[in-house]
């Protein structure tokens, strides 16, 4: 039998273990099966991860292609801007030179843009591992997802909105356990 109140297994006590309601047994008396609600059809069941999972992946795949194509652009922007290189028919960028061809802003060192460039397809990488881990319901995608979200979250506006969208669909206890049976059945069906 079980309890009015909170559903859990009873004997034939007088109140519930867990809950502490009484149950309506007096000395062995039992006022009748309760019923059991019927199970849920599976479509019903369907949580967030399941109903998020297909496009959080692409997204991450997206974003990867995003970042890398828009830094290339950027790059070829910022060498021929900076001087790193001539622009048209050989003439270089002519405010960057004084006189005798020398920098006319010393100061302007183009160190930093193969660290951006490391620092990008290191990020499209980790985005593309987080997409393809989550579209094929890798067992351990939810928490690389995870931490590749608070990693993107301070990239601005696209990373952020995306690493808040991971977070909503990925966080939490109900979330895990949603994410296990996935990644159970995902690897039944392989």
């Amino acid at each position: 039998m079980f309890c009015r109140q909170c559903g859990k297994p009873i004997g034939q006590q007088a109140f519930c273990s867990a809950c502490g309601a009484a149950t309506g047994l007096e000395s062995g008396a039992s006022p009748g099966p309760v019923p059991v609600p019927p199970a849920m059809p599976p479509a019903l069941l369907a949580g967030r991860v399941r109903r998020h999972l297909h496009t959080l992946g692409i997204l991450w795949i997206a974003f990867a292609a995003y970042s890398i194509v828009t830094w290339l652009v950027a790059y070829t922007f910022l060498r021929g801007f900076l001087g790193g290189h001539s622009w048209f028919m050989n003439m270089g960028a002519p405010w960057m030179y004084g006189m005798h061809g020398a920098p006319a802003m010393p100061g302007v060192a183009l160190w930093w843009m193969p660290m951006v460039t490391v620092f990008v397809t290191l990020r499209g990488l980790l985005s593309i591992a987080t997409g393809i881990a989550l579209l094929t319901r890798q067992a351990w995608g939810r928490t690389f997802a995870i931490v590749v979200a608070i990693l993107t979250i301070l990239k601005p506006i696209t990373g952020t909105v995306l690493a808040i969208y991971t977070l909503w669909v990925l966080w939490g206890p109900f979330s895990s356990l949603e994410y296990a049976q996935i990644a159970a059945e995902g690897t039944e069906e392989l």
